[in-house]
């Protein structure tokens, strides 16, 4: 009844429900100076314990590129706003693309296509 369950911010599981239907559970104890890498399609939350400074850096190597494209078309078929506008970064690329690594641009292209494709219909 609520397909974007996942996507709300209060949502909250307990891992011993998940853990029952064989679904990889994960921790980490997080020390300052280090850094957690969560991979796309991944849930996470966080639990503080006390005072903290908490930072977060959005990144994607070039091989996500297509992960990135199928988070809009997921998100549309919600009808939800994306919090980051995908196909922002790769206009920007294209107009850069002068300075891209050549896989990169290959991919840039390739989801520029996707992009345009989607457009037309």
């Amino acid at each position: 009844s609520q397909p974007d369950l996942l996507h709300q911010l209060v949502t909250i599981l307990n891992p011993n429900i998940l853990m029952k239907a064989n679904v990889p559970i994960y921790r980490t104890d997080q020390r300052a100076g280090e850094f957690v890498v969560t991979f796309p399609r991944s849930y996470h939350t966080g639990f503080n314990q006390g005072y903290n400074f908490a930072e977060a850096v959005n990144f994607a190597p070039a091989d996500w590129i297509s992960i990135g494209r199928e988070c809009v078309n997921h998100y549309s078929s919600l009808k939800r706003i994306c919090v980051f506008s995908h196909d922002e970064l790769i206009c920007n690329m294209v107009s850069s693309c002068d300075d891209l690594a050549p896989k990169a641009a290959e991919l840039v292209y390739d989801d520029l296509n996707e992009m345009v494709k989607f457009e037309r219909v």
